[in-house]
């Protein structure tokens, strides 16, 4: 708990914390972000002057959806640690930072719970047509007759990557006795491409880097059989978008459930290509909320809290550059 983490040997005012995006925690959590005078923001700024305005004096630096580029990185002359307040960093220019001598950090288990669950809520709500169902329902139609869906027990699952979340869903899907198969970094391109020719329901839960950015092309895309459901939950760009979009438009596989979508806003208005694959009806979408639960909040702060005492103790944890 937050109450026990090894604060007290450590001078806080010698540093300056800073958490230059919104972060939301728990009670816990914000009663210790006010005990230290870590300094917080309530927006996501785009602009990365706003962005420098904020961390230009920081020492520790954790970050949610804002991008860390380099020469955001170099506008802040103390800064020894930044956090990422997820599993993914690919915000983070964290190969410069290296070279600066900065380490990066994420809080790896924080939300791995959510995503496995919400990643079977998309495939449940995809085969069984629930969101279509519905809204014709809310709209007075009442056509239970046409929703004709398919049922994931026995199906083929195949997972694109095999760490934290894929052996979560895979053990959470053990009820229903899908025959489930993996992919992992060491996997070769024959052996991607066999998983997804004889998978059902293929769901992405792997990290992004410039090995795995469009990972799923149109080559890929073109390999998935017509009867399957392709499911992210991982990052927007491993999948090649307007590929995608052309796939699904034309039917060429049942559907997709995407929770992640490449330059997603921060806030606001959706763009345009966002918008074209969330109104599709084979499609169900959400505004990357797979982490977003009451769980995850207080797992956060103390996942989060401790990076931070591991940095103040000279041996930072879960550092990932």
């Amino acid at each position: 708990m937050l109450s026990k983490l090894p604060t007290k040997r450590y001078n806080y005012a010698i540093v300056k914390i800073v958490f230059p995006d919104r972060i939301d925690f728990d009670e816990a959590a914000l009663a210790k972000i006010k005990s230290l005078s870590i300094k917080t923001y309530d927006d996501t700024p785009t602009d990365q002057t706003v962005i420098i305005e904020r961390i230009r004096n920081a020492t520790i630096v954790t970050v949610n959806f804002i991008d860390l580029p380099r020469n955001t990185i170099d506008a802040a002359p103390d800064l020894k640690y930044i956090i990422s307040s997820a599993v993914g960093y690919n915000t983070i220019d964290y190969e410069y930072a290296a070279t600066r001598g900065i380490k990066v950090l994420n809080c790896p288990t924080q939300n791995a719970e959510a995503v496995a669950e919400h990643a079977l809520a998309l495939m449940f709500a995809v085969a069984r047509r629930i969101p279509e169902a519905s809204y014709d329902l809310r709209k007075g139609g009442w056509h239970g007759l046409d929703m004709l869906g398919t049922e994931l027990s026995h199906k083929k699952l195949g997972l694109v990557g095999y760490g934290r979340v894929g052996r979560l869903i895979e053990q959470k899907v053990s009820g229903l006795s899908m025959d489930v198969r993996h992919v992992d970094s060491t996997a070769s391109r024959e052996e991607l491409d066999n998983l997804l020719s004889n998978s059902d329901i293929i769901c992405l839960c792997l990290t992004l880097n410039e090995d795995t950015r469009h990972l799923i092309d149109k080559r890929r895309l073109d390999l998935i059989a017509p009867h399957a459901i392709l499911v992210n939950v991982a990052r927007g760009a491993l999948i090649d978008q307007s590929a995608l979009l052309k796939t699904l438009m034309k039917g060429t596989i049942r559907g997709a459930g995407l929770d992640v979508f490449e330059d997603e806003p921060a806030s606001g208005d959706v763009p345009v290509d966002i918008l074209d694959l969330a109104q599709l009806p084979n499609v169900v979408a959400t505004p990357h909320i797979a982490y977003n639960t009451e769980e995850t909040i207080g797992r956060l702060g103390e996942e989060l809290f401790r990076n931070i005492d591991s940095c103040l103790k000279g041996s930072p944890i879960n550092v990932v550059n």
